[in-house]
């Protein structure tokens, strides 16, 4: 008579097999792992590096925009941007005072004057940018 499967056991190769397909398929978990967190790694940006990449492209108005979505005229804090925060806070206070300019008043514009003249004291090492921003701000005309 033939022996019932039940009643066999698994021989020592097979049972090495199995060992052997757990085993990679945790290795294979592992490396899958690696992977995407390396993936993440490499994908992620920075996200205070907006606000550089707008000073380098020159993006005076996104950089006005960052400051604000960052906090900074709240909370200004110290650290690697930090002089670009304050290009933005100058950037910000050089366009209300041609508005306010433009406008007429001039207790206001006076105001913001004051404002741009902190912020270009506090950029650093970045201050020539601010040189840009007013030459920007020249070429355009107040209308009365």
């Amino acid at each position: 008579m033939r022996k019932k499967r039940a009643d066999q056991t698994p021989s020592k190769t097979a049972k090495l097999l199995t060992v052997l397909a757990v085993l990679m398929a945790v290795i294979m978990l592992i490396f899958l792992g690696r992977m995407v967190s390396e993936l993440h790694r490499v994908f992620a940006r920075d996200p205070y590096s907006i606000i550089d990449y707008d000073l380098q492209q020159g993006d005076y108005a996104g950089m006005v925009t960052e400051y604000y979505h960052r906090g900074f005229d709240v909370a200004p804090f110290s650290g690697v941007r930090e002089e670009e925060y304050y290009i933005a806070q100058y950037a910000d206070a050089a366009f209300q005072h041609q508005f306010c300019q433009a406008a007429g008043n001039t207790e206001a514009a006076g105001h913001f004057a004051e404002m741009m003249e902190r912020a270009r004291q506090a950029s650093g090492s970045l201050a020539a940018v601010t040189g840009d921003i007013d030459r920007l701000l020249e070429s355009i005309p107040l209308y009365p």
